[in-house]
């Protein structure tokens, strides 16, 4: 008969819960060990990110806003066009829709993607794009920062359902995609409000869009102004895992450091606050470049520079490795062609060739005539040149009989003999080919016999008579070497040339003017004017003055486009598709235009034009190489380095790159994948049977 719990001994009750609680704890083990093996730690929905940024809100609409700036920000995450930058890929690939080019190249149509809804839960449609495209940025009344960046001309788009729209060129674009990344703009929301007052709409400070993140409210308080977004859900691809964004806004970057302990990220870190980041350990930081450099533009319409050779004479004064060292940079930039290989491309830094380009211009030294070294051939004498007093030679070849270097491992030395020649000599060697009587010579130096070795190689030509005397013919001094052993040789003996440098006195002309340069700078970044102060003492050296105009922004962007400069010294980003047109063609040397130093050449605009239809890589490495060439004959710039940016971050979050950013607001292009909370999720395939089957594996 059973017992009742209440009817069991003392004894009994203790003996059936020790035996429940073994039952317990083997049963937990159990579920436990199954648990373990057959889930992983995976990313969960949730968590609040909350970046600090040193700026100024503006318009938070994609057609007016500033490249990098805080507004970008906002609108990579808020709205969506139809294609994307995607670091991870190194390419533009599909976003609100997909797309697909023709064979023309001249075509293009784009499929929006099922689903997609604007964030007030309208559904997305052609008109949007028609909207975005046709109505707003071809209204001859817009003037939208987005054609800064992109131009539209000749571009038209048909709606052909309402889900499908194609783009029409006129001709191939191979840079074309990127013009596609522009946020698309609701047309049922703006289509009543006139072009031309877009800029002052309300919904720049109250956005929909179709992005991965919807706009909350902006909240402003002391010092500091905050967005709040969240993940929209209805995203047409996979939402977000992180729940909520804040971008907190904050005046100057001494502001934004009193609330660091409130932040996750922080972006464009100066290196001031980097060192502070660093002890207080709470963020990581990560360093990062751009496709951007910064140069000393040269106005090539400017008098005192038209002449290339002085163009010539400031690159070569440059000396880039301290300055970039000075301004703890890392990157040195020698072409604007970011996409060639730089390393070919290497300019020189030697004061005594750039003394000898000013040598042939109008600008001389005053009040003495030029007495810098300006032939960098080494003045190397043989002893034959002291013996002879006639104006023969007896050494024909190589080089005409003349010193020179050599990389080859073999060199055929020739020459002639004078009459009742009887036997020739090269150094202690007796030419046993030669027959008296024959008025020419010849003998081979080579590594092989080791007659040709590493460095210089004086070969002396002797000729004996008939009656036994013995003179000395001519003499020639052969340099052998590696091509990294005369680079080697060249930059050792340039770092010494460079050492020894002293100021010289300003050129002059005839005209008694000086070679004063004028200078602009904006007043940020201050390194702009560490920079500046570095070039003009480094030009002294060369006899160039440089006159610093720091202007403040509205002077400074005055002079710009008017511009009043003969230097600039300024930053410029080549974006998602390196395109160096905007930069260098001569239809951009205009008012306003990005071609900063009025550069103009026939053949560069042709290979500009022609790089932009090239779609096959090697064919436009080529192009581009090519126009590097003349880049280099005409100097319309010196560049000088590229930009390390700072972006500071939470270990909390998880799983973020910052490798091959086009922009700095990009750091946010894969925010998708960021996240900050992690729970155990069973692995793919896993069902209840598994346990089973697991289960009787374990017995």
């Amino acid at each position: 008969m059973k017992k009742k719990i209440s009817q069991l001994t003392k004894i009994e009750r203790i003996v059936v819960a020790f035996l429940v609680l073994i039952a317990v704890i083997v049963g937990y083990q159990i579920v436990y060990k199954f648990y373990d093996e057959y889930t992983d730690m995976a990313p969960v929905a949730g968590g609040v990110y909350t970046e600090g940024v040193v700026g100024k809100l503006g318009a938070i609409n994609p057609l007016f806003v500033q490249q990098g700036s805080v507004s970008d920000d906002l609108t990579q995450l808020i709205f969506s066009g139809l294609s994307r930058y995607s670091p991870s890929a190194k390419e533009i690939v599909p976003d609100l829709a997909d797309f697909q080019m023709d064979v023309t190249g001249k075509e293009y149509t784009f499929v929006i993607k099922q689903g997609a809804k604007w964030h007030d839960g309208q559904p997305v449609t052609s008109e949007d794009v028609i909207f975005t495209y046709e109505t707003v940025l071809k209204h001859p009344l817009f003037n939208g920062v987005i054609l800064r960046y992109n131009d539209y001309t000749g571009i038209k788009v048909a709606k052909i359902d309402e889900r499908t729209v194609k783009f029409f060129l006129e001709k191939p674009d191979s840079f074309f995609p990127a013009k596609t990344m522009v946020g698309i703009l609701p047309a049922h929301l703006l289509s009543n409000v006139p072009v031309d007052s877009l800029t002052d709409s309300f919904f720049n400070q109250s956005p929909i869009g179709t992005g991965r993140f919807r706009f909350v409210a902006i909240i402003s308080t002391t010092n500091q102004l905050e967005v709040s977004l969240e993940a929209f859900n209805d995203f047409y691809d996979s939402p977000p895992h992180i729940k909520n964004i804040l971008i907190k806004v904050f005046p100057t970057e001494e502001d934004l450091e009193k609330h660091l302990g409130e932040l996750d990220g922080v972006r464009n870190v100066s290196e001031k606050l980097a060192d502070k980041i660093l002890k207080k350990n709470h963020l990581i930081l990560y360093r990062y470049h751009l496709p951007q450099y910064v140069a000393a533009f040269i106005n090539t319409e400017s008098p005192k520079l038209k002449n290339n050779k002085v163009r010539l004479a400031l690159q070569l004064g440059t000396d880039k490795a301290s300055l970039t060292k000075a301004i703890n940079e890392t990157r040195i930039i020698d072409t604007p062609l970011l996409e060639i290989d730089q390393e070919n491309w290497m300019n020189q830094y030697s004061v005594t060739k750039a003394n000898g380009a000013l040598f042939d211009t109008e600008w001389k030294l005053p009040n003495k005539s030029e007495t810098i070294e300006t032939d960098e051939t080494p003045n190397l004498k043989n002893a034959a040149e002291e013996k002879k007093e006639d104006s023969s030679n007896y050494i024909n070849g190589p080089n005409d009989g003349k010193d020179f270097e050599t990389t080859e491992n073999k060199v055929v030395i020739t020459g002639t003999a004078p009459l009742k020649t009887k036997e020739i000599m090269v150094n202690d060697y007796v030419l046993k080919k030669y027959v008296p009587g024959d008025k020419g010579w010849s003998y081979i130096a080579s590594t092989e016999f080791d007659s040709l070795k590493k460095g210089e190689n004086i070969y002396n030509v002797y000729r004996t008579d008939f009656e036994g005397n013995k003179e000395l013919l001519d003499s020639i001094t052969i340099t052998y070497g590696e091509v990294t052993f005369f680079a080697e040789q060249d930059k050792a003996k340039r770092e010494e040339e460079n050492k020894d440098a002293d100021t010289l006195p300003i050129r002059i002309n005839q005209k008694d003017e000086t070679l004063t340069l004028r200078m602009i700078i904006p007043e940020t970044p201050a390194t702009y004017t560490q920079i500046a102060t570095l070039l003009q003492e480094q030009w002294r050296k060369i006899g160039v003055a440089i006159e610093i105009h720091i202007l403040e922004n509205e002077a400074f962007q005055k002079s710009l486009n008017n511009r009043d400069y003969d230097l600039l010294i300024f930053g410029q980003n080549l974006g998602y598709n390196l395109d160096a047109y905007p930069y260098w063609h001569s239809s951009q040397a205009k008012p306003g235009g990005y071609n900063l130093s009025q550069f103009k050449n026939f053949v560069a605009d042709s290979l500009l034009q022609e790089a932009r239809f090239q779609h096959d890589v090697e064919r436009r490495k080529k192009t581009l190489n090519d126009l590097q060439k003349i880049i280099n004959t005409e100097v319309p710039a010196i560049f000088l380095y590229s930009p390390t940016y700072i972006l500071a971050q939470s270990k909390t979050i998880q799983n973020t790159s910052f490798d091959h950013l086009a922009t700095t607001s990009d750091h946010f292009s894969e925010i998708d994948t960021w996240y900050a909370r992690v729970d155990r999720q069973l692995k793919e395939g896993v069902t209840p049977l598994t346990f089973l089957g697991w289960l009787v594996r374990q017995f």
